[in-house]
């Protein structure tokens, strides 16, 4: 993205060195741009030869920084920092927070004097906006359910005997935003036979906290979801999301120092996987209908250089019949999402969201598929920048049409200026 050398890993690295040994402040701005210009994604470490974990180094290096001057050295916006420390991780203030979103889509935002008056007080609300889905109603009709079996799942009578039970974690955002591609996961798995349970302890996994600069916040969310884990007596904790699963199977790490949580934590990172890489694992039913679409991937960066899953989400796509699944050049680059890299650094995010949308567009491609919900939307919000009518869902979403199963809930619509038929 530069070619200034301190912006690369090698650079960034030789600047943690420095900090560490008192040469450079780590409150001075030099050191807190190059840290906090980084995207995050991880690549790094996929490419390296030695293995070095440069995402741990990156997580310490911004705790630092918080730490030695009391702030972001970002330099966030309200409505940024708000959403930080007041919303993301505490699931009622969410849930909150989207039902005043939603009135905003559907009553405010056709209001000349409230927008012009909100883009006053709020200067980044426009980018915030751009990437935000339809919200869906917060009622508990448009939650999942608590449990889903093979028998919720019956076609034809003939529901499979329970091959065992599966903790599914479902997500702050995604569950408020993208509550769809969370029923969707839970449907594919009762299908394949899997008891789905999804206690009402899990928190937000806690990596953006993690990502900028507030372990003790991540610390402390990792504790509860570790609890609420253990509650459910499950073996496996099943992730469909990129960031989240990533983040979750490094709790060992973030808790080691953790008298009486350090093994809970290994147990519970040692039980984490992603959904594409468990049916994989565990057997897959084929699916029986053509889908008759032309698709594409893209790898997620947290699932592709965090998690290192590459070839499972591929494997099941290619299981559905009549579904052409088009390669995407620079599959493995970051779309701009990256946490919240596409609102603290909008101009740098728009750079990377253009190019893999103009990539996206040369396939040909009608489906974008994708496991993560943060590149759900900033890929949506791209094609639709672009014009493009194609679509962005999670692998799971493709899996249950396949399935011809019923949408367990109302599906979500992205805003935009035509009127398009959701997935």
């Amino acid at each position: 993205m530069t070619p200034r050398e301190r912006a690369g890993p090698r650079g960034r690295i030789t600047l943690m060195r420095a900090a560490a040994s008192g040469e450079i402040e780590v409150s001075g701005p030099p050191f807190a741009e190059a840290m906090y210009y980084c995207l995050g994604c991880r690549a790094c470490e996929t490419a390296c030869p030695a293995g070095v974990e440069f995402g741990r180094l990156l997580e310490a290096a911004r705790a630092a920084i918080d730490s030695s001057n009391g702030r972001e050295p970002w330099q966030p916006e309200p409505a940024q920092k708000w959403l930080l420390d007041r919303i993301v991780g505490y699931p009622v203030r969410l849930r909150w927070t989207a039902r005043s979103v939603r009135f905003h889509q559907r009553v405010l935002a056709k209001r000349g004097r409230w927008r012009r008056w909100a883009a006053n007080r709020f200067p980044d609300l426009d980018p915030l906006e751009s990437l935000t889905p339809e919200v869906p109603r917060q009622g508990r009709r448009w939650r999942m359910p608590a449990t889903l079996g093979p028998s919720d799942v019956v076609i034809n009578g003939d529901a499979p005997s329970v091959r065992g039970t599966v903790a599914l974690h479902p997500g702050c955002v995604q569950s408020v935003f993208l509550p769809d591609v969370n029923a969707d996961t839970a449907q594919v798995l009762a299908y394949n036979a899997w008891q789905v349970v999804v206690p009402a302890g899990f928190r937000c996994c806690g990596a953006l906290h993690a990502h900028y600069g507030q372990p003790h916040v991540a610390r402390s969310l990792a504790r509860k979801n570790i609890l609420a884990f253990e509650a459910s007596n499950a073996p496996r904790l099943i992730s469909n999301a990129a960031g989240c699963g990533a983040h979750m199977k490094a709790y060992g790490h973030l808790l080691a120092a953790d008298q009486g949580w350090a093994d809970r934590a290994e147990r519970l990172a040692a039980a984490v996987v992603d959904v594409t890489e468990y049916l994989v694992d565990r057997g897959v039913r084929r699916p029986r209908r053509p889908i008759g679409l032309k698709a594409t991937y893209h790898d997620a960066c947290h699932l592709i250089h965090g998690q290192r899953v590459v070839e499972a989400p591929r494997l099941l796509l290619g299981s559905i019949p009549g579904l052409d699944l088009a390669p995407l050049p620079e599959s493995t680059w970051c779309c701009g999402s990256a946490g919240l890299y596409n609102v603290t650094h909008p101009e740098a995010a728009a750079k990377l969201q253009q190019r893999k949308v103009g990539h996206i567009l040369t396939t040909g491609a009608e489906l974008v598929v994708t496991g993560n919900p943060g590149c759900t939307m900033q890929i949506a919000s791209g094609l639709r920048s672009a014009g493009s009518p194609v679509r962005v869902v999670h692998p799971a979403t493709v899996l249950r049409i396949a399935y011809e199963l019923p949408p367990l809930l109302p599906r979500r619509r992205w805003r935009s200026t035509r009127s398009r038929r959701p997935v």
